[in-house]
């Protein structure tokens, strides 16, 4: 029979590994079919900006609700186990921390002046909305790929008892 700490251990490690994929796989996702509408020689500028202004706070909640979810579950589970687990999960800890600040960083200085300049919907594009835009981006690549990396360690099976020490 499992004791508690080790329930609640497996539930942590499980809901970090499941947060943090969820997470990548839906921003893939989001971005995806975002580059898709921007693209579709149907959607005019008017109908862009509205569906950049329904989705993108959807996009951030989904963020940061998965990013917390793995930031608190991997301390959790790192704090009940030891050895190449617990190591592994602090590195999953850390690189979601680093991805979290920089999504929060994102959209306090990028998304929120971004939507201030598609509001009313159907402006026409300045270049302080181009610049904001590809920083955007960049800043999208570099917080995606560290969740990715920190999936990666979090998600990699796990050695043998003999080939790691604690």
């Amino acid at each position: 029979m499992l004791n508690v700490s080790k329930l609640v251990s497996h539930l942590c490690v499980m809901a970090t590994r499941l947060a943090i994929s969820f997470w990548v796989g839906g921003a893939i996702l989001f971005v995806i079919t975002s580059v898709a509408e921007q693209r579709h020689p149907q959607f005019d500028s008017l109908i862009r900006d509205q569906l950049a202004t329904i989705r993108f706070p959807l996009y951030y909640i989904f963020g940061w609700v998965c990013l917390g979810t793995t930031l608190i579950a991997s301390v959790i589970a790192a704090m009940l186990n030891k050895g190449c687990l617990r190591k592994r999960l602090l590195a999953c800890g850390c690189l979601t921390l680093i991805s979290t600040a920089i999504a929060i960083a994102d959209y306090k200085w990028v998304y929120q002046p971004l939507q201030v300049l598609i509001t009313p919907p159907g402006q026409a594009r300045t270049q302080q909305f181009v610049t904001l835009h590809d920083q955007s981006r960049v800043i999208n690549e570099v917080h995606l790929t560290i969740a990715l990396i920190a999936a990666i360690v979090i998600c990699l099976p796990e050695k043998s008892q003999g080939e790691c020490k604690a």
